[in-house]
């Protein structure tokens, strides 16, 4: 029986379509389900991160910082939020985005279990090496500190047992405080 071909789409960013394909027959698909799963898990990770829209902290308003925490008269909190958010979103993107790509061209050319993990684990450091150099350039208390956690949680995963799987539900808490910083 001739195998029938099965398209997916996923929306890697604003007006950009991945067709993903599938060969079906018989009931089984030739394609490995986990880069699928992979790329969607991405995608959704991505989703989340995206959440750190740097508008809509502009438009709710920011919550004035106590008196101690008060960053110097010279800084504009909210413009300073906006940038960062922006800056942060899209390394955050940048990062899921390469693991999704390195997912994608997995299915068409595999490659060991060593050389993806030591991908994804690559990624996993950029990220949190970008998340600790931009930390320091917030001058909103809760957006660095929304920023040192999720560079936190990444160092702390790749320490961990699953540090070369791609999926990583255990982040999702701090990449939620980073969206809630940066007021979505």
């Amino acid at each position: 029986m001739r195998p029938r071909l099965v398209l997916s789409t996923v929306v890697r960013s604003a007006g950009e379509v991945i067709i993903v394909g599938a060969a079906h027959h018989n009931g089984g698909t030739t394609m490995m389900g986990r880069p699928v799963r992979t790329v969607l898990t991405l995608v959704a990770l991505a989703g989340l991160a995206a959440g750190c829209d740097p508008s809509a902290a502009q438009d709710a308003g920011s919550a004035a910082p106590s008196a101690a925490a008060a960053p110097s008269a010279t800084v504009d909190v909210a413009a300073n939020s906006k940038q960062v958010c922006e800056t942060t979103l899209a390394v955050v993107k940048k990062h899921f985005v390469a693991m999704a790509d390195d997912a994608i061209a997995a299915i068409d050319k595999p490659v060991s279990a060593k050389e993806q993990g030591a991908k994804v684990r690559g990624h996993y450091t950029a990220l949190a090496q970008d998340l600790r150099e931009e930390a320091p350039t917030a001058a909103d208390p809760r957006v660095r500190t929304a920023l040192e956690n999720l560079a936190a949680a990444v160092e702390k995963r790749l320490t961990g047992p699953k540090a070369t799987e791609v999926e990583a539900p255990d982040l999702d808490p701090t990449l939620k405080a980073l969206d809630s910083a940066c007021g979505r």
